[in-house]
Order: C-alpha cells, then sequence, then structure tokens
C-alpha cells in the first residue's frame, strides 16, 4: 500500500465522519477500509479517531496526523511543480479555485487558451466559497483562486483580472420599465453581441434616482445569501436607500437569479459576466443604481509564502488576457 493510499483513507474518513460512508465514497470494503486505519494505528502507537463517538472524532494524534498528511502532499506538489518547471512544462498539474460562478464565467476561455499551449499540463478546478479556497491555498491545495475580495493582503498576493458593472435587473415585462425606459442600460453592440456598460440612448448611464428605486421596492427581490459578495451588496443598496421589498427569494447562484428575473419572478443584481456567459436571447432590463455599490473588481490570488509555478504564472497571464 502507497503511502499516499494511506493518507487519502485517513483524510476520506476524517471529512465523512465515519468509516462506512468513506468506504463507499472510496469504492472499498468497509471491513478492508477499517483493516487498513487497524494497521496504521497500530503502526504509529496511538488511535487516530475516537469510535466512542458518532459521528467519528479526531484524537489529538489523529489532528497532529492530518496536519502531517496537509504538509507531505504539499510538499510532494511543490516538488513537483518545480520538477515540471525545470522540464519546461512538459508535464505537470495545476489547480485553480472559484465559486462556481466564477468558473464558469471568468474560466473557460482561459482554459481552452491555456491547455492548447501546454498539453502536458493537467488541470483542475475546484469550486468554494472564498474562505475554504484561502484555506486551501495556504494549505498548497490549489495554486491560485479568484476573488472579489482583496481580503488578506499580508498573506496573499492580489492581481487584479477585471473590474465590472453589476446592474439591476428587472423583468423585461413589468410595466414600471415604462416609467424608467429612459434609464436603461443598453450593453449589446447592433449585432447583439455582448459588449460592456454601452450606456443609456443618450451616452454614459444614469443611475436611478432614490426615489425611481424605492418605486422598485413594493416587488419581489430575488438576492443571493449575504455571505456571497452579489449577495452583501444587493443588501448594501437595501440598507442606503431603505427599501423593504414586498417579498425576498434567496438564491445560491447568481445564475438562479438571472432565470428567476428572466422569467418574471422579481428583481435581482447581475454582473456583466452574467450577462455575457447566460447566452440569452433576450435580456430583462438593466439599470446602473449606486456606482459606487455597483461595480466591483475582480482578482487572481495566491499565497505569498508558496512556490508559484511557471504553469501558474502562464495561467494568469492568459486569464488576464482572455477577461479584458
Amino acid at each position: 500500500m502507497k503511502k499516499n493510499d494511506t493518507f487519502n483513507y485517513i483524510k476520506n474518513i476524517a471529512q465523512a465522519k465515519s468509516i462506512s460512508v468513506a468506504a463507499d465514497q472510496l469504492g472499498i470494503s468497509q471491513p478492508a477500509l477499517s483493516a487498513h486505519l487497524k494497521k496504521t494505528e497500530k503502526e504509529l502507537g496511538m488511535l487516530l479517531f475516537d469510535r466512542s463517538r458518532q459521528p467519528l472524532e479526531l484524537t489529538e494524534a489523529g489532528r497532529v496526523y492530518l496536519e502531517y498528511i496537509d504538509e507531505v502532499l504539499a510538499a510532494e506538489k511543490e516538488l513537483m511543480q518545480k520538477l515540471s518547471d525545470i522540464d519546461d512544462l512538459k508535464t505537470g498539474s495545476l489547480t485553480v479555485g472559484g465559486a462556481s460562478f466564477f468558473n464558469v464565467s471568468y474560466l473557460p476561455a482561459a482554459i481552452a487558451a491555456f491547455a492548447s499551449e501546454n498539453p502536458g499540463i493537467e488541470m483542475e478546478i475546484v469550486d468554494g466559497t472564498v474562505p475554504e479556497l484561502v484555506t486551501m491555498a495556504q494549505k498548497g491545495f490549489i495554486d491560485l483562486f479568484m476573488t472579489p475580495e482583496p481580503g488578506e493582503p499580508d498573506r496573499f498576493i492580489y492581481e487584479e483580472l477585471l473590474e465590472e458593472e453589476i446592474y439591476l435587473a428587472v423583468p423585461a415585462g413589468w410595466d414600471v420599465n415604462r416609467e424608467l425606459e429612459e434609464k436603461a442600460v443598453s450593453v449589446l453592440s447592433a449585432d447583439g453581441k455582448f459588449e460592456g456598460s454601452a450606456g443609456t440612448a443618450s451616452g454614459k448611464p444614469r443611475p436611478l434616482t432614490k426615489g425611481e428605486f424605492t418605486r422598485l421596492c413594493d416587488s419581489t427581490f430575488v438576492v443571493l445569501k449575504p455571505d456571497q459578495n452579489i449577495g452583501r451588496r444587493m443588501q448594501a443598496l437595501l440598507e442606503k436607500y431603505d427599501c423593504r421589498p414586498a417579498r425576498i427569494i434567496t438564491a445560491e447562484q447568481t445564475m438562479t437569479t438571472l432565470a428567476l428575473t428572466q422569467k418574471g419572478v422579481g428583481i435581482s443584481m447581475i454582473t456583466e459576466s452574467s450577462i455575457k456567459n447566460s447566452r440569452l436571447v433576450s435580456l430583462p432590463k438593466l439599470y446602473m443604481v449606486d456606482p459606487e455599490i455597483c461595480n466591483r473588481k475582480m482578482y487572481v490570488a495566491y499565497p505569498k509564502n508558496k512556490y508559484l509555478s511557471k504553469a501558474a504564472t502562464g495561467f494568469i497571464r492568459i486569464l488576464k488576457e482572455s477577461n479584458r
């Protein structure tokens, strides 16, 4: 049995907090996994899990062992990256993290270009929340990740990827759009292609006034959870303009809010990237509300204390080029 197999088994048991569940996930029998765990504990001379508790809990020795596993795996990954650099990227790997929507919106074109240039590099895309990605990057499980929040400059380097507008999206069929027609933002060129914030018929987008925005507050709003960047921005918008929607529907994904707005359910906040990658035949009516709240930058981040491979450096370059 290879050492990495043992590491994988122990990590799976710790995550599942159950030998039977971990065995199912690993595709092996429960007795075989139990026997392997007992053998490992015998070699160490200590129990890794407290079996008197359900779900299983790590012992103090188990927590130390997991920390050791993380350090060993991170060191092995860094070694392989350095060897890949010496070999001029003929082989190697790259792991990129981001929220599900970020991965859908910003990565496809960059991955296609990078894979074409570097056929020997294996790639893995990891979905996660920003706190999860921060932890994974610090442990060396991912090489870099995308985030709208440069929150830990002491530990991470943040390179600006793009800056984008965030629009208020109103169902196209709602009567209120006739009142706000002069403020509607056009983001499509004459041939129907997305071209970013193209303004109104008169030029630069004019934000809705407080009165115009509060006019919408007797409607349904479709919002993201407050632990998400767009969710917090919507909350800030509602609080700043003292808006108490008649009804709030909470969703977990940006594309869900866009789909619900498209179906006439309610008002949501939509980024330029959402519009660009939705490929919808028609769009909701779009409005700028507060330029300070409704604008954000996206960053690609990586730890200061970790080795940044040539593959990661090359991917960052391509990622910036593909999102201009």
